[in-house]
């Protein structure tokens, strides 16, 4: 093999292989289908259009708890695997953030949950909600739901329905072992409701 031919197939393998190795989603979302990424690790959350179709990106903020597995709502992990949209809330402002729920002291408040606020379904009441804390946005601030500045969710609400997916990863891009972290199908509330009034 000519040294000309050998450059060429280390420039075609130091391309291909990157792509070759790319995460691909554990689903196969229609042509049309928009679907979510969430990576821990940048801190970004992806809006896609069918198979790898780009539509936009935005800086989050995820739990401060460390692993992949959430086996508690104390742990302050943000859960990996792939979960389904219940409902977006189009005013979240309302919404009660009670310490309590975490064991910690402080009273209750609203605005916390920001401008609007995405369910998805998982035993913990985790969801993606707006903020009144954008200055958070970009670290392990949360107790394990993943925020983002209002401005951004606003935007990204116009594209969310009930059944939608959301795929959240971590570390190495990959769900956990088994792929999802709630069965499906578990009911979703959302912070500060009692669970009573769903």
């Amino acid at each position: 093999m000519s040294l000309s031919r050998f450059a060429l197939l280390l420039l075609v393998l130091g391309v291909l292989l990157p792509l070759g190795t790319a995460q691909a989603a554990p689903f196969v979302p229609g042509p049309e289908e928009y679907w979510i990424k969430v990576d821990k690790s940048r801190l970004r959350l992806y809006l896609f259009q069918g198979k790898d179709t780009l539509v936009k990106s935005y800086p989050v903020a995820v739990g401060r708890g460390v692993g992949d597995v959430k086996k508690d709502r104390l742990d302050l992990i943000t859960p990996e695997g792939v979960f389904k949209v219940r409902r977006v809330l189009q005013d979240a402002s309302q919404l009660v953030y009670d310490p309590a729920w975490f064991d910690e002291p402080g009273e209750p408040q609203k605005g916390v949950y920001g401008s609007k606020l995405i369910s998805f379904y998982n035993p913990w009441q985790i969801a993606i909600h707006g903020t009144n804390s954008p200055r958070s946005v970009g670290r392990r601030a949360t107790h394990g739901c993943i925020r983002m500045k209002n401005r951004d969710i606003n935007t990204l609400v116009a594209y969310v329905k009930p059944g939608m997916k959301i795929w959240i990863v971590g570390k190495d891009g990959k769900a956990p072992p088994g792929g999802k972290t709630a069965p499906p199908g578990t009911p979703n509330l959302e912070p500060g409701v009692e669970r009573d009034t769903l």
